[in-house]
């Protein structure tokens, strides 16, 4: 189920003294089963850009496609297009409302008009993929932790079957631990055949799952590729308020100091081998 977006801009209260520009000109694709990073300092457009993928935003000029369906034409069914993307906002947990979780992630398949059986069976699904299964469904959503209301939210929208789920700072607010467990969460649903979106303000975050970035800034792309590639443009991400990861900063250190570490490498594994190489080769000044 590839995405394609072409030249795609959003203008917020145009026309009026309050007119911001959110996007100008992106185009982008991503093919199915891809892992994609959007990253961005606040206000570069990033929610703006996914908010189109599953067309709550629609805008011109610009187009969108999703698997074939042209958002932007008042004809495509906005049902499918939702059922094929889903999206989980930020605090997602803020969202919850039916009284047991159970019938919080039946919510979304039994607006579709499924049959109960049906229903039921994705719920159980769902609540098993997030970890939550069990005695967990006749909860209130109200007693969890935070971190397992997002998984409920999360499961809520796993219960539609999406080919592409898209998160939007997935990980905020949560305690390493729970950091933790929600990324392995993530990587699973991933690993499952689910193509996934995630915006996040964690370069670490990013280079340990995504497969490939794009890096937003004031509403255009101003790098797109795999981590490594994108991570070499330190200077540049550092100039309009991101960094990269902590080991890729310790790789930059190294290499100032004569270590023969290869430019843009990123993970704690890479870092670890190249210095080894060095200190075997006798290469360390």
């Amino acid at each position: 189920m590839p995405i394609e977006v072409k030249d795609l801009s959003h203008v917020y209260m145009s026309g009026t003294p309050f007119e911001a520009h959110a996007l100008y000109g992106v185009s982008l694709s991503i093919a199915d089963g891809e892992f994609i990073g959007i990253i961005g300092h606040t206000g570069s457009g990033k929610s703006t850009l996914i908010s189109h993928l599953n067309a709550l935003e629609r805008s011109e000029p610009g187009t969108v496609f999703v698997d074939g369906m042209d958002l932007g034409d008042k004809e495509t069914d906005l049902r499918a297009v939702r059922r094929t993307v889903g999206l989980v906002f930020q605090y997602p947990e803020y969202q919850l409302f039916e009284e047991t979780v159970e019938k919080d992630v039946a919510f979304g398949p039994r607006n579709l008009g499924l049959g109960e059986d049906e229903i039921r069976a994705r719920v159980e699904k769902a609540l098993a993929q997030v970890g939550l299964s069990g005695e967990y469904a006749q909860r209130s959503p109200f007693e969890l932790s935070g971190g397992q209301k997002r998984r409920v939210a999360i499961a809520g929208v796993l219960a539609m079957q999406p080919s592409t789920l898209i998160l939007d700072e997935p990980a905020a607010g949560l305690d390493p631990a729970g950091r933790r467990d929600m990324l392995d969460l993530i990587a699973s649903i991933h690993a499952s055949g689910t193509t996934v979106i995630m915006v996040s303000h964690s370069m670490d975050d990013v280079g340990r799952l995504c497969d490939r970035l794009f890096v937003l800034d004031h509403g255009r792309i101003a790098f797109s590729g795999t981590p490594a590639e994108v991570f070499r443009h330190g200077s540049e991400l550092r100039a309009i308020g991101l960094d990269v990861p902590e080991c890729a900063r310790l790789a930059d250190a190294l290499r100032a100091r004569g270590f023969d570490i290869p430019e843009g490498v990123y993970a704690l594994n890479d870092v670890r081998d190249a210095i080894l190489r060095t200190l075997e080769g006798g290469r360390k000044c």
